[in-house]
């Protein structure tokens, strides 16, 4: 039962939001709010910046990207010792560890110093620039937002994704934006395409696709007929004739079960139009046997996913990712992106669970 309220047929995830303590409502400095609204690069704090965490607090006015920025400029090299740990502090979640330390004496601990000087947290310490990567993601009282730093002009960019949750404010029945977690240099899309493959369809699937093709019986495809069905997937014409002139590889004017079972196995080839079309149909095909099963075989499906021992990296995630509803933005996620969450404390039985019933 715990399960079944932490999933959905959507797999829809949501974390409990713990009560916290009375925080300073303040407006959001204008400094912040007009940083969270502009795309460019933005440089190290100002001396506007760094003066405005004297008063920057948790305010149910805040939203998501402004919480970032004020983090970021409290973290950098520059307001250390001058109240820009204390600041960031205020915007952690009650329930981080060093939050407490915090509240009981109101000035950053030795230990919190020691934690930001890890070598995986130096660049949110050293950046001279930072930008937004992609809009904010809402979920049921979580907000996820990608950012990337970098120390110079011409550093390499590292990856900063931040987690907020929504917090009430006792006594107010306002809630506002605070850092449950910071997660530094995930994977680049390079790296995601080569851990992230996608499984290619089982040859009885290729065949019955292929049969569905073979109109005529007569145990090829026409090149005609191909460029109709890839036409009508969304492909430019003359990308759909490349195409099947690529996949006809002996040139007989015919696409025989072996040259198109070939084109299907280049799923995870995502930047070229035999890869997307590849994509389109094994997606096709997967989403069409889902579409036959009952919410238990899916919720059963996901947890077996995301519990058992996966046949290749990030599997679990996939899966879940797959059974998302189109209108959770769970959906757009990548599953190395979904798969930390699942690292989270309260998302652990999700993976660590013995026994399953339905109810």
């Amino acid at each position: 039962s715990v399960l079944l309220a932490l999933i959905t047929s959507s797999v829809a995830f949501r974390a409990s939001a713990p009560r916290c303590s009375r925080p300073r409502v303040a407006r959001p400095p204008a400094c912040f709010e007009a940083i969270a609204k502009t795309s460019q690069p933005h440089g190290p704090p100002s001396e506007t910046d760094s003066a405005a965490l004297a008063t920057a607090s948790p305010a149910p006015a805040l939203q998501p990207r402004e919480v970032v920025a004020t983090m970021l400029h409290a973290l950098h090299r520059s307001n250390r010792g001058t109240g820009g740990y204390e600041a960031a502090l205020r915007f952690i979640s009650p329930t981080h560890q060093y939050r407490a330390d915090f509240e009981r004496s109101g000035k950053y601990s030795a230990s919190f110093a020691r934690y930001l000087r890890q070598p995986h947290k130096a660049s949110l310490l050293g950046w001279d620039e930072y930008r937004w990567d992609g809009d904010t993601t809402l979920i049921q009282g979580e907000a996820y937002q990608q950012t990337s730093v970098r120390a110079s002009a011409d550093a390499t960019w590292t990856s900063v994704r931040w987690l907020l949750t929504s917090k009430e404010v006792e006594g107010s029945g306002a809630s506002q934006w605070m850092v449950e977690a910071v997660f530094v240099d995930e994977p680049d899309d390079a790296e995601l395409a080569a851990v992230e493959p996608l499984a290619p369809l089982e040859e009885p699937e290729r065949r019955q696709i292929f049969a569905q093709l073979d109109t005529d019986e007569s145990g090829a495809i026409s090149p005609e007929s191909f460029v109709g069905v890839v036409a009508s997937l969304g492909f430019p014409r003359e990308q759909a004739e490349a195409l099947a002139a690529a996949t006809d590889t002996d040139g007989d004017g015919a696409i025989t079960f072996g040259e198109f079972s070939a084109l299907l196995s280049k799923v995870n080839q995502q930047a070229s139009a035999a890869g997307s079309f590849a994509r389109l149909v094994t997606d096709g095909v997967r989403a069409t046997a889902d579409a036959a099963q009952s919410p238990h075989d899916v919720v059963t499906k996901v947890l077996r996913a995301l519990r058992d021992e996966p046949p290749y990296p990030l599997y679990g995630a996939e899966v879940a990712i797959r059974y998302c509803s189109p209108t959770n933005p769970a959906a757009q996620l990548t599953p190395a992106t979904f798969a930390t969450y699942l690292d989270e404390p309260h998302y652990a039985i999700l993976t660590q669970w013995d026994e399953v019933e339905g109810e």
